[in-house]
């Protein structure tokens, strides 16, 4: 009897605990689901940072060195691959030359091949504008692993093609931004300072 008693009583105190489990298990199932659901949908081969820049790698080759100082480069991207969906951000030498912005937004798709299509954009006049489209595609064989071909650009906001391989602190915060240098010129052009007159002190009196 007492044993049985034991039995009921545990079996009593194990009915009081459900309904605190059962909520804590809905508490932490949408997490977990999210946990599983990023496992799966997020694209680990492209997702993280990319970079053209081969300082630090100490056995690069010229050739390889030379193909990375293209016009436009350096180039710096980084990239979230979600169910197909690509998002990230953009930094270039030719947008240092070229644009009010050094560092944009990206956006594109992942093929069904398993190349991407993506824009770099920017709002001019508050409507999204796209300033470059190009490829992005994985070859494990090469080196630097990640090819970006432009498909269509009105300036030399990229290079023509070029090579990226992962290095993750290579898209800091402070990387980019507002082109200070950039504004100035364009004022310079715009707004042309006129050659001031020279001191009547100056001249000689006849």
């Amino acid at each position: 009897m007492i044993a049985a008693s034991g039995w009921l009583v545990a079996v009593f105190l194990g009915l009081l605990e459900l309904p605190a489990k059962v909520n804590s298990f809905f508490d932490e199932a949408p997490a977990a689901y999210k946990n599983v659901t990023d496992l799966v949908l997020l694209d680990q081969q492209y997702s993280g940072v990319w970079t053209s820049d081969l300082e630090g790698v100490i056995d690069a080759t010229a050739e390889e060195r030379t193909a990375s100082t293209i016009e436009g480069s350096p180039v710096v991207l980084r990239l979230q691959v979600y169910n197909g969906e690509v998002e990230g951000e953009l930094y270039s030498g030719g947008l240092e030359k070229h644009w009010v912005q050094t560092r944009l937004m990206v956006e594109g798709r992942k093929r069904w091949g398993g190349t991407i299509d993506a824009i770099i954009y920017d709002y001019i006049d508050g409507k999204k504008t796209a300033l470059a489209q190009f490829e992005l595609a994985l070859d494990g064989k090469a080196w630097p692993p990640l090819r970006l071909k432009i498909v269509h650009q009105p300036m030399h906001f990229l290079p023509a093609i070029i090579g990226l391989y992962r290095k993750d602190g290579a898209f800091p915060d402070d990387l980019g931004g507002v082109n200070v240098e950039y504004y100035k010129n364009v004022l310079k052009r715009t707004n042309p300072v006129p050659a001031l007159p020279v001191d009547r002190a100056d001249q000689k009196q006849s």
